[in-house]
């Protein structure tokens, strides 16, 4: 897979000169995220892809087909997002006789009603992912879930426990170890946004029939590409420095634009991966998703004639799907002869460019991340490794520690004290 980064000249607010005097202004710096800086080290374990390992959590993956209907995932955030965002993508070519069910991402009472039904009716396998054992989502969750499997299986049930997390004390591997559980490694050098291509996300994808190999495959080849070279052809390093001008120019607002409604969980993945990787300064674009054309009947006004604060990053990715055509309407006269005998896959691919060219005239800045390949899990591997790489560049841009997220931490100090936990106050 390859991507380019496109610039849409009569919408951009940056010149030519601009873009390449800032690559060359931070040149040293994007070099250092290229290697992987040392101050980072501890959380740059994502950046080599073929680092990972997959023989065991494929042998464990099997084993969860041949016994279980459902594996319910338990996790929140970056435990789980990335997981969620590909199966939906690739949902269409999976031969699993196991469905992924996903639960501990809300306290909700319902949700967990919903998840314990679901224990209740089906053979159920529990994949529960905490690189941080304390939040409460995920590990109440469990809890709940777990009393249910003691219930339903008995001392049997501990083989149908999947943990994926960290060791130390009070941790998964310390409870895998206690109970029995199966554990598989929450990389230490790993974040949960940037855990997508790790044992966090490949396991359930294995699980869910995913080529977690060939998804590699294809996060490998973008890596190749994106981690050597130092100029406007490496779409990297010029989609990072484009959102740094702009930011500069007034834009606040960063919308990833998507054709395909299957990316509206990818997207949300994506937002979450800038959101809290740079969300540090006030001079930041705060990430948001638009799915066209439903978006383009719900927000297209504003974002046409609204206020120039929003820029957008269409996503020129679909899937191969040419072999769908209009037939004629014989006995109707509907108004849509136009269309006959036309491929059904064009009107997307025309409304793609309908609305850039739409918005690009009336001056909403728009750059196109445009891919050479179709949607498929090679280039959703390709997709998944571009923009964490992004993600670190663009943090390091603005100055900011990519891989903490201080401002997270605030709220569960506060639930925590608000619920009695020893060692917090109010």
């Amino acid at each position: 897979m390859t991507i380019t980064c496109n610039v849409s000249p009569a919408s951009f607010l940056v010149s030519e000169g601009e873009i390449h005097a800032a690559i060359h202004r931070h040149s040293s710096l994007i070099a250092a995220v290229q290697r992987g800086e040392a101050q980072y080290s501890g959380s740059l374990g994502w950046l080599d892809v073929k680092t990972q390992t997959i023989e065991e959590l494929v042998r464990v993956a099997k084993h969860v087909q041949s016994v279980a209907e459902v594996m319910i995932v338990i996790g929140i955030g970056g435990s789980n997002r990335g997981a969620v965002a590909a199966i939906e993508v690739l949902k269409r070519t999976s031969t699993s006789p196991t469905t992924l069910y996903f639960a501990g991402d809300t306290l909700s009472p319902t949700r967990l009603a919903d998840a314990l039904e679901v224990l209740k009716t089906k053979s159920v396998v529990l994949n529960v992912i905490a690189k941080d054992f304390n939040t409460v989502e995920p590990g109440i969750t469990f809890r709940m879930l777990r009393s249910a499997m003691q219930a339903k299986y008995g001392c049997a049930y501990a083989e149908r426990i999947i943990v994926t997390g960290s060791e130390g004390s009070g941790q998964l591997h310390e409870l895998a170890q206690k109970h029995g559980y199966t554990y598989l490694p929450f990389p230490s050098d790993i974040g949960g946004r940037f855990s997508v291509l790790s044992p966090v996300g490949l396991f359930p994808l294995a699980v869910a029939g995913v080529d977690i190999q060939n998804l590699l495959d294809g996060a490998y080849t973008m890596q190749q590409r994106i981690r050597t070279g130092q100029d406007e052809n490496n779409p990297a390093i010029l989609y990072a420095v484009l959102r740094s001008l702009m930011r500069k120019k007034g834009i606040i607002l960063e919308s990833l634009v998507t054709f395909e409604p299957d990316l509206q969980h990818f997207t949300r993945w994506w937002i979450q991966l800038f959101a809290e990787t740079e969300g540090k300064t006030d001079q930041v674009l705060f990430p948001i998703g638009f799915s066209y054309s439903e978006d383009l009947h719900a927000v297209g006004q504003y974002v046409q004639q609204g206020p120039r604060i929003l820029m957008e990053t269409f996503l020129d990715l679909h899937y191969n799907l040419d072999n769908l055509h209009i037939e004629a309407s014989k006995e109707v006269v509907d108004g849509f002869a136009y269309l006959d005998d036309k491929p059904f896959s064009l009107l997307n691919k025309t409304v793609y460019q309908a609305a850039l060219q739409a918005h690009a005239h009336d001056g909403v800045p728009c750059i196109e991340l445009k891919s050479d390949s179709a949607l498929d899990t090679e280039s959703l591997g390709g997709l998944f490794y571009f923009f964490l790489f992004c993600a670190y560049l663009s943090a390091r841009l603005l100055g900011v520690n990519p891989f903490d997220q201080e401002g997270v931490e605030q709220y569960k100090r506060n639930m925590y004290a608000e619920l009695g936990k020893s060692g917090y106050t109010k």
